[in-house]
């Protein structure tokens, strides 16, 4: 079998699509580490700051019960408080608060009345939590969250220094969720850490967030953004993380593992994050990246397939082959990737899988702005 001048151009057009599909991948743009940050604090305990862990619950008696334990057990040599503002829950949340309270000093307990209208009470909620606080340094997360290591604490606040405002820590799904919503959770963490280390932050998707008290409180925290039920996390990354101002905690001990979501639940998130990205400042450059790793992925592939299938159909075996080959060896070189990913991600999802999931990404992304199109915008807002 020979292979003509046509046959050498096209394979040679296949070869560098493959590559730049390869390197345009979200699993390749991770972000990177920073465990030796000039900025970040001596890791020594005596060197650590005083924290006030933030969450907000409302009837959420069963993942308080079993998450925040963990929180108020954490291995921090250094102060720390963990604050709980209760959303007038009408299940047992209460009680399970008392009982905690009860065998945990570091713990305090408030709460919003159930008369609270026309704000979002997440976000009033949260407030509260942040006023009541008698430490710098907050850091915000869900009563369905916990951490991965008894560390955790410690590896997000050593990277607290004066010059830092802004401290975000991964969030995966625990192993309960489906692999789809777990790889899109990673990519999701690994584009917002990475706009965090090269730019001004455009937005966080995750529950692992730390910044000053002072800073909140003198930009009247969520004032702008009241109104807007959720986005809690997006705005104030968006406020506070400034280039040279935001850093990422990148060691696996700094991940919050959430509960998994169910289908509605799920689906909301990404709605509510639909409508608050609108009012979101620093978006043209995560877009653009975003949407250039999608186009050259599927360019990739529709160039591979045309190409495979005008082979077949003119009978030039030669070319059909070289197109089964790319795509053999590009399947095979994301493949590889993903593994490394999925290793330094702490996620257990085999990377044969990792591929295919990631390139359904961008038509789910579809699927959820039609159904926003048809949302009543009013569901986003309080009434």
């Amino acid at each position: 079998m020979t292979f003509d001048t046509l046959t050498i151009i096209i394979c040679a057009a296949l070869a560098m699509l493959g590559i730049l599909d390869i390197i345009a991948s979200p699993l390749m743009r991770r972000p990177k580490s920073q465990q030796n940050n000039d900025n970040a604090a001596d890791s020594d305990d005596n060197t650590l700051p005083s924290v006030s862990i933030v969450l907000a619950v409302h009837d959420g008696e069963v993942e308080t019960e079993r998450n925040l334990p963990l929180l108020l057990s954490q291995d921090y040599q250094g102060e720390y408080e963990v604050i709980v503002v209760d959303e007038s829950s009408t299940d047992e949340t209460a009680e399970v608060l008392k009982r905690l309270k009860n065998n945990h000093k570091n713990l305090y307990v408030t709460f919003i009345p159930d008369s609270s209208h026309y704000v979002s009470r997440r976000k009033l909620a949260l407030t509260i939590g942040v006023k009541a606080a008698r430490h710098e340094w907050i850091l915000f997360t869900d009563a369905d969250c916990h951490p991965a290591d008894n560390q955790w604490l410690k590896a997000m606040a050593q990277h607290c220094s004066h010059d830092t405002e802004l401290v975000l820590g991964a969030t995966r799904y625990d192993v309960n969720a489906t692999d789809y919503e777990r790889v899109e959770r990673i990519i999701c963490w690994w584009r917002n850490a990475y706009e965090a280390q090269k730019r001004d932050v455009y937005a966080y998707q995750g529950h692992n967030m730390m910044f000053r008290r002072k800073r909140f409180i003198e930009g009247n925290g969520f004032l702008a953004s009241l109104k807007l039920l959720r986005g809690e996390y997006d705005f104030l990354a968006n406020e506070y993380g400034k280039k040279g101002k935001a850093v990422v905690a990148d060691s696996l001990k700094a991940t919050m593992i959430q509960d998994a979501p169910t289908k509605k639940s799920w689906i909301n998130d990404h709605l509510y994050f639909i409508e608050t990205r609108k009012y979101l400042d620093n978006g043209f450059a995560y877009s653009f990246l975003k949407r250039a790793d999608t186009a050259l992925q599927h360019i990739n592939i529709i160039a591979q397939i045309a190409v495979l299938a005008a082979g077949l159909s003119t009978q030039r075996y030669d070319m059909a082959l070289a197109a089964a080959l790319f795509m053999i060896l590009t399947y095979a070189a994301k493949v590889f990737t993903a593994s490394k990913a999925m290793k330094d991600a702490g996620e257990t999802i085999s990377p044969w899988k990792v591929p295919l999931l990631v390139s359904t990404i961008m038509w789910r992304d579809i699927w959820l702005k039609i159904k926003h199109s048809r949302c009543d915008k009013y569901d986003f807002y309080r009434r």
